[in-house]
């Protein structure tokens, strides 16, 4: 497995050179996505080693690395013998994530959560600076673990299985995101063991 080590302070500074195009975004109302999204949420870093106690939630989907114009999911490949099984799969998340989509209140993960738009967030540091950002997020979710980010979810044709990414920025030097690969067995996605390519990215 790769490893996609970054700055977050590079990355929020390079993200508000670039001239911001506003994307439609239409509302995610996919009842299966949000059950996968609750199955991956509870155990990622803000509520497992941060004990957050109400998540934030960045309100539009976004890609791996979501600041970068690459398409890194190329860096996702399935196992050999195993390409006929993921790659309608992949090919199913790319296509849901050619826009951003608005999520809906509609995650199942036991604590409480609200949303915050992308371009909020992005505005916190265009007015107080990166450090100042935090103090103020901070501020305003307490408890909160930072904020979480989530990508549209692929899933296959009888949608058993599914591929999603997510990602949380915690302070300037604080974040982490990777895809998930899960399995819907008796009614209920449980992530499943990946024997392929990927990568991650730590910051």
């Amino acid at each position: 497995m790769r490893t996609l080590a970054t700055s977050f302070a590079l990355v929020v500074i390079l993200a508000l050179a670039l001239s911001a195009q506003k994307s439609a975004s239409s509302a995610y109302d996919d009842a299966e996505a949000y059950a996968v999204y609750s199955a991956v949420l509870v155990n990622e870093w803000p509520v497992r080693v941060a004990k957050a106690k109400a998540l934030v939630i960045q309100l539009e989907t976004t890609g791996f690395m979501p600041f970068s114009e690459k398409d890194i999911t190329t860096c996702l490949t399935p196992a050999k013998g195993e390409e006929s099984i993921y790659t309608p799969v992949l090919d199913a998340y790319r296509d849901a994530n050619k826009v951003p989509r608005t999520l809906l209140q509609k995650f199942t993960i036991g604590i409480p959560y609200g949303f915050l738009p992308t371009a909020d967030f992005k505005a916190l540091f265009a007015k107080n600076g990166i450090s100042g950002a935090w103090q103020e997020f901070y501020k305003k979710y307490p408890d909160s673990g930072g904020i979480n980010e989530l990508s549209a979810v692929g899933f296959s044709a009888d949608r058993t299985i599914a591929i999603v990414y997510a990602g949380h920025w915690c302070n300037d030097l604080c974040g982490g995101g990777r895809y998930h690969v899960l399995k819907k067995t008796e009614g209920k996605w449980a992530e499943i063991k990946w024997n392929g390519e990927s990568c991650s990215w730590a910051s």
